[in-house]
């Protein structure tokens, strides 16, 4: 059965009467998918609520499990109005008794996407732009925390690879395809840009990545997690699991990175798993400076994206 056929008998199964769209990396023709990909389905009908309106289902083929569909009920109000929910690319299914060739809905939303993609990159780039100011002022004071500015330094360094996949790319990043869309970035773009991925990837330390790097970092991140027994930590960590036993790495690293920015970047999470957050991140406490220079050298990366 192929992907399609597998997305469509699914839905006719389980949400036959509603409008529904695949998003994600399978809906991405630009990108090769892993077998641990889960299948991103939002589903709209007027009759859902926002209430617990994601939710997880294991299909299971010859006995085995063989994909994961992750759910999101919204009503089209709730659809028009979250913010958190974009997407650049989607595949289209209508329900059975709508049947409509198109839904206003998904491409509305999907036009959002688009024209307000250059605006959204602008200011995610000038929020790197302060925060690497904030850390080169936190340099001159007389107590320094190397530790602390080295992790931040490396969150940065990630959200700046995001918006070079976002800016050269034209779409959303993809958390289990960093490495994938960067090296795409670096093969149609020019040496300079090549040039300036590959300081930040140094800067990141990813020669560094290895499969004890990468255990060593898992471990600590379910520490952090310990008390988090939501499905998406399973899943997260079933990817991890994926790209361990297939040797990659570096695929690995960056979807722990990706993981700390978008959940671990409040002050209260950096104060609370200070110790745990270092370890998760393999950072390398580097002199003042070294941190100087390689912060000077992001800061001018990120202005020349504008």
């Amino acid at each position: 059965m192929d992907e399609d056929q597998e997305v469509i008998c699914f839905l006719q199964k389980n949400l036959p009467q509603s409008d529904s769209i695949l998003v994600g990396c399978r809906a991405d023709d630009d990108i090769n998918v892993h077998e641990c990909c889960e299948y991103n389905i939002i589903s709209i009908d007027d009759s859902y609520s926002s209430k617990n309106n994601l939710s997880y289902c294991n299909e299971f083929s010859n006995g085995k499990q063989n994909t994961v569909f992750q759910i999101r009920k919204l009503s089209p109000n709730e659809l028009r109005e979250n913010q958190c929910i974009q997407f650049s690319n989607f595949v289209y299914y209508p329900g059975r008794f709508l049947k409509r060739m198109e839904s206003n809905h998904f491409n509305q939303k999907n036009q959002i996407y688009h024209k307000s993609f250059r605006f959204r990159l602008r200011k995610e780039v000038f929020g790197n732009v302060c925060d690497l100011t904030y850390l080169i002022n936190s340099l001159s004071k007389d107590s320094v925390d190397e530790g602390l500015i080295s992790f931040k330094l490396k969150m940065i360094c990630l959200k700046t690879l995001r918006n070079y996949i976002n800016s050269y790319l034209g779409k959303e990043h993809r958390p289990s395809h960093l490495k994938y869309q960067i090296n795409s970035v670096i093969q149609k773009e020019s040496l300079k840009v090549r040039e300036r991925i590959d300081s930040i990837l140094e800067t990141i330390g990813m020669h560094r990545a290895n499969i004890s790097t990468l255990v060593r970092s898992e471990k600590s991140l379910e520490l952090i997690m310990r008390n988090d027994q939501s499905h998406t930590k399973k899943l997260f960590l079933n990817k991890l699991n994926f790209f361990k036993k297939n040797s990659m790495n570096v695929d690995g690293m960056l979807l722990i990175y990706n993981h700390l920015v978008d959940n671990f970047q409040e002050i209260e999470q950096a104060a609370s798993y200070k110790q745990l957050l270092r370890r998760t991140a393999d950072i390398d406490i580097k002199s003042k400076m070294t941190l100087e220079k390689e912060i000077n050298l992001l800061l001018k990366i990120n202005k020349q994206i504008i």
